[in-house]
């Protein structure tokens, strides 16, 4: 799952008033960017986190990996159903919870019985009691971040979008909401976390991508971008008065200001690294600035490589028979040679000979008749020689090339069913324990008595070589 090169502008709505006392050089039609080539990629069963800043882009970055709202440039290449959970936008307020949960589960198109199942187990999780037979807009924000959380998680997403809707939630359903995360990342499902509060996004991420002003100041391990994060609150905090508002006028004026085609570079860059060339500019623009869909570098490229080797292969094909076809013209050349050679040998013995053809005799006449259809026959038969021995060679050829691919398709099967047995085993062992928090003074001898299992099977459920990996703060998994 990836987005690539995200921009979204939207128009200033000004009056003439607001003109006037306008410190920006801006005009009634001007218009800002929220986002300013926004990229990211999500592997399954990760979770990454979004900071920033109020108007740093956030939201306007999952309205759009959510469908509410179309970018202005760039692709999303996500195969699988996405599920938003928010404190304010995603359920029909004229409509009970319980049925916002049936217009939902019908949304997925499973069946009846499944259906069933899934209304159920909603209904149990958000344990929402007589509320559920509310309208929704008589809901606080609490009670609607537990029914939007609750519906988000248990119809069959792919994606889950949590648009800083943890922050509303008491303490015994935020415990039941990070058990049910966890178990979906544990069978693939990833998630976006935004939220403006960081111990949201420590406790659930992986890796974290800090916006501010629409761009992307950051992106990699959640630790490392918090990190960079504080440093610039600290930064900002320190600012005088006349400094701040400097500094914002600055950034307000670069998102008025933003060149869209300075992104456009970078993709067409991009283009030219996968083998693409000018003549296929036209597309590509085509695809950045109006399509919106998957990312086509990623998608032509592997069939551009085939397309490519598959090239090649004919035209080696072509050489072969090519070769083949010579080699069979220049037998029956010889084979024309030799006979013009034979016949002219011929007349001119019997032109030497003239005044004894008169004189030869009925039976001479047959044996030369004869003579002259053996020789014509082994001709024949030396030419059919030829040609079953371009045959024998041609189906030899195409019975290489056969067991090849019969031997390569074999070798890419037994990779594959390797492959699958492998992930299938990592997957049961991960779905045999649960994750904890390393304490000051933790180790893996005494982590392994406590939970009553081996420092080495610790060690191998995360990927550990040595005791100095454990540090304090850490979230290791054990067995349960």
């Amino acid at each position: 799952m990836e987005i690539k090169y995200i921009t979204k502008n939207d128009p200033l709505v000004l009056g003439k008033k607001d003109v006037a006392k306008a410190k920006l050089p801006v005009d009634e039609k001007q218009s800002f960017w929220k986002l300013r080539g926004v990229s990211l990629d999500i592997v399954e069963g990760e979770a990454v986190g979004i900071i920033g800043t109020n108007g740093s882009g956030k939201e306007a970055l999952i309205d759009i990996l959510a469908g509410n709202t179309k970018q202005t440039t760039g692709f999303i290449t996500i195969d699988g159903k996405i599920n938003r959970a928010s404190a304010q936008r995603g359920l029909d307020g004229t409509l009970t919870g319980l049925e916002n949960i049936r217009k939902a589960i019908a949304a997925t198109s499973v069946d009846e019985i499944k259906a069933n199942h899934l209304v159920n187990a909603i209904i149990n999780f958000t344990d929402l009691g007589e509320w559920l037979y509310r309208p929704v807009s008589d809901y606080s924000i609490g009670t609607y971040s537990c029914l939007s959380l609750g519906i988000t998680l248990f119809a069959t997403p792919k994606l889950v979008l949590l648009d800083s809707v943890l922050g509303n939630l008491d303490n015994i359903f935020y415990i039941k909401a990070a058990q049910k995360i966890q178990s979906l990342k544990d069978i693939g499902v990833s998630f976006i976390v935004a939220d403006t509060n960081v111990f949201n996004i420590e406790r659930f991420c992986e890796r974290t991508m800090w916006l501010q002003f629409g761009e992307v100041q950051g992106f990699g391990p959640t630790k490392d971008v918090l990190e960079q994060f504080e440093y610039y609150i600290n930064w900002f905090r320190a600012l005088t008065l006349p400094e701040k508002n400097d500094y914002l006028a600055k950034k307000q004026k670069e998102r008025l200001n933003f060149d869209v085609s300075s992104v456009y570079e970078e993709f067409k860059s991009e283009q030219f690294k996968h083998g693409f060339t000018r003549k296929d500019e036209p597309r590509m623009r085509k695809a950045f600035y109006k399509d919106h869909g998957a990312d086509p570098v990623n998608n032509e490229n592997g069939g551009t490589e085939g397309k490519t080797s598959e090239k090649k292969n004919h035209q080696n094909k072509g050489k072969s028979k090519n070769s083949k076809l010579k080699y069979l013209l220049g037998v029956l050349i010889i084979i024309f040679i030799a006979s013009g050679l034979w016949f002219s040998i011929e007349n001119k013995i019997f032109a030497g000979f003239g005044g004894n053809k008169a004189s030869l005799t009925a039976s001479e006449k047959n044996k030369q008749e004869k003579s002259s259809k053996t020789k014509k026959s082994s001709e024949d038969q030396s030419k059919s020689l030829a040609l079953s021995t371009s045959k024998a060679k041609v189906s030899s050829s195409q019975a290489a090339a056969s067991s090849a691919a019969a031997s390569s398709k074999a070798s890419s099967e037994s990779a594959a069913s390797s492959a699958k047995s492998s992930s299938e085993s990592k997957a049961a062992m991960l779905k045999n324990t649960q994750t904890i928090n390393v304490s000051d003074g933790d180790t893996l001898e005494g982590l392994a008595q406590k939970y009553a299992t081996t420092a080495d099977k610790i060690k191998e459920i995360n990927n550990m070589s040595s005791d100095n990996q454990l540090k304090s703060g850490d979230i290791i998994r054990v067995p349960k």
